[in-house]
């Protein structure tokens, strides 16, 4: 999908994960690592509980609920056994501490940014919870890119509806004192990242990470559509003649 108009915005909204963080590795690793303490802990082998802790992943994000700590107690039900609050609380723990060992900015970020910077662009983020408030917050100040942005919103703790609800995105305008074609929205997701900035007025475009788009190729049948999708953040230099 190309884009057939010239935009013209002066403020770029990303997604964080998948978008700007590579998190492919930090999740199959912090899964692993449950799946790994729970063995420990049960007669299951890491591969059968590995298999529940992604059916319960997909399930959970599926109805927007991001808290690991409702996540493993999903998996402990699906396994038949219990655990105290102690042992899921540990649980959350290390998934966190496991996936901030292995997730990392994608190559083309940072110049990507410091060129939107140059050309006069404001910049922010609009992602959604973790599902503990501050812990996404958090991250993203941890991996040292937080001063790049006029703003972060957080969907889930800094409003009441996460993506791809329009209220986050509804509360980036505000901050920005912008419309919404004077904005652009870049995330990977089809069904979480566009329906959002769309019912606002927003630009959107689909990056594809890891070389595929996590909802499938988009149809005739997927609406909203984006207005356009790219491989790489470079070419979005070259949309936005920021070049």
């Amino acid at each position: 999908m190309v884009l057939n108009e010239k935009i013209n915005v002066r403020a770029v909204l990303f997604d964080y994960d998948d978008t700007i963080m590579d998190v492919s590795e930090a999740r199959n690793y912090a899964r692993q690592v449950i799946a790994y303490e729970l063995s420990s802990i049960t007669n299951f082998d890491q591969d059968h509980i590995l298999g529940v802790i992604k059916d319960v992943e997909i399930r959970m994000e599926s109805v927007g609920q991001f808290d690991r700590r409702i996540w493993f107690k999903e998996v402990a039900k699906a396994l038949n056994v219990e655990l105290s609050i102690d042992e899921i609380n540990k649980l959350v723990r290390v998934y966190w501490d496991s996936w901030r060992l292995r997730s990392r900015l994608f190559p083309d970020v940072m110049p990507t940014l410091s060129e939107l910077r140059r050309c006069g662009f404001r910049l922010g983020i609009v992602t959604n919870t973790d599902g503990e408030p501050g812990l996404k917050r958090g991250r993203i100040r941890r991996d040292g890119i937080d001063e790049f942005f006029d703003l972060i919103v957080v969907a889930g703790d800094d409003t009441k509806y996460v993506k791809p609800h329009p209220e986050p995105f509804i509360r980036a305008l505000h901050i920005l004192g912008m419309p919404g074609n004077e904005v652009i929205y870049i995330g990977d997701r089809v069904s979480t990242d566009v329906p959002g900035p769309k019912a606002v007025g927003m630009y959107v475009g689909i990056i594809k990470r890891y070389n595929s788009l996590n909802t499938g190729d988009i149809n005739d049948n997927i609406n909203p559509k984006p207005d356009f999708i790219i491989n790489s953040l470079f070419e979005l230099l070259r949309i936005l003649e920021c070049l």
